[in-house]
């Protein structure tokens, strides 16, 4: 077939990036400007309201399957029938009436979730990238950062003039007719389905699969993987790093309202947090290509511990607004890098599988995570016992980091 000017893997990058933006930017990050107008409505508590986001982060814990199903059958099936959920699950949220509704609905939704976001997006990039790969996974991953930006306070201005059911019925519909057609038609899951290799190369390097040879990947699989150090290392330092993080994604706009800040203002503010990801997320993959993963790693820990600790002072607008750059890049970086580890210490052979495992053990952490917030804010009626809390759970990370080995696991 005739080259094209352009390398397809920056088209799958391209459809990475917008299923991220819309499945991740409504799914994820609208839910902190739907809390208080729900709150209004029915009277329900933030840990009754937290509860349908650590339902929805614990369908990371079948990770593993999603990551098999990728593995076996490829990106473009499992996005396109993640993408049908997804959509349909937001667009039925705005018919609730009862919390077991909006439980069940958000349990709908995650599973398809899981058929959008990182594990098929990570597996099909790292197959199309060889030299570039971390750049090219953080140019896709800025996704989260614009849908944040964009969606947060798009979410906010709908709720503001049509109200939050109409609000959830638009975004779930964007989803089916925007993302549907779009993995159907682009979505390839390796170079070698068009006759091309990796990064455009004419010849097969060394990382790379022949097209013949397209199974004979190096790493290791998920069991041989489970039986290493190194992946239950990774498995703390994660779950005690996104602990904070999934708090902060689902926290942050009630936070600054209690702090005075309008809804909206608190929208801009969060978006503004999530715009900033999007250098975070650009920045990690492009110096993860140049510099030893596990310094970089420890290094976007140590900004995420100096953004939660700016939070804890009330009544300085600076400081909000530094809390949001800082813990914005921290957030965009850790990010990026959670995937790229696993390409670093296990390869890529099993890398579906190994990032659902992954996933499957933070998401314990990415749970929890809001839904002691919320507990503690309904007893206290302040955030600063969890921010100081995770806090001390980012240090640990920072600690756990110094016993990874720098050498990749595959030597």
């Amino acid at each position: 077939m005739p080259r094209s000017r352009v390398f397809y893997g920056w088209w799958i990058v391209g459809i990475g990036l917008l299923c991220l933006l819309l499945g991740g930017g409504i799914g994820f990050y609208t839910f902190s400007v739907f809390i208080i107008p729900l709150e209004e409505e029915f009277g329900w508590t933030r840990t009754q309201l937290s509860l349908a986001i650590t339902i929805s982060c614990l369908m990371g814990l079948i990770g593993p399957i999603a990551g098999i199903l990728v593995d076996r059958y490829g990106a473009r099936i499992v996005m396109t029938v993640g993408a049908l959920i997804t959509g349909a699950a937001i667009a039925l949220l705005g018919f609730t009436t009862s919390l077991w509704q909006f439980y069940f609905l958000f349990f709908v939704m995650s599973v398809g979730l899981l058929g959008v976001l990182d594990l098929p997006i990570d597996t099909m990039i790292s197959n199309w990238f060889t030299r570039r790969r971390g750049l090219a996974i953080g140019i896709a991953l800025t996704g989260y950062g614009l849908g944040g930006l964009l969606m947060a306070p798009l979410a906010a201005y709908l709720i503001s003039t049509i109200g939050w059911k109409w609000t959830y019925h638009i975004l779930g519909l964007v989803i089916l007719i925007t993302l549907v057609p779009l993995c159907i038609l682009v979505v390839k899951h390796r170079p070698e389905e068009m006759g091309l290799f990796p990064e455009g190369e004419q010849t097969p390097n060394e990382d790379s699969p022949t097209q013949g040879d397209v199974q004979k990947e190096t790493g290791l699989s998920l069991s041989e993987a489970l039986k290493t150090s190194t992946f239950w290392l990774l498995v703390l330092v994660m779950t005690f790093a996104w602990l904070g993080l999934g708090s902060m994604a689902v926290h942050t706009v009630p936070l600054l309202k209690d702090r005075g800040f309008s809804l909206q203002t608190a929208s801009v503010i969060f978006g503004f947090l999530l715009g900033i990801s999007i250098a975070g997320r650009v920045a990690g993959g492009y110096m993860a290509d140049r510099m030893p993963i596990k310094y970089l790693t420890i290094a976007f820990l140590i900004l995420q511990a100096i953004g939660l600790a700016l939070m804890i002072p009330e009544g300085s607008t600076v400081a909000v607004w530094a809390f949001a750059l800082i813990l914005g890049l921290s957030l965009g970086g850790l990010a990026t890098l959670t995937p790229l580890l696993v390409v670093h210490y296990f390869g890529l052979a099993s890398l579906g599988s190994i990032l659902g495992g992954l996933w499957a053990f933070i998401t314990i952490g990415f749970a929890g995570g809001p839904l002691l917030t919320g507990y503690i804010w309904d007893i206290t009626k302040s955030y600063n016992p969890v921010l100081i809390a995770f806090i001390a759970t980012t240090a640990l990370s920072i600690a756990l980091m110094f016993l990874l080995p720098r050498s990749k696991q595959l030597a």
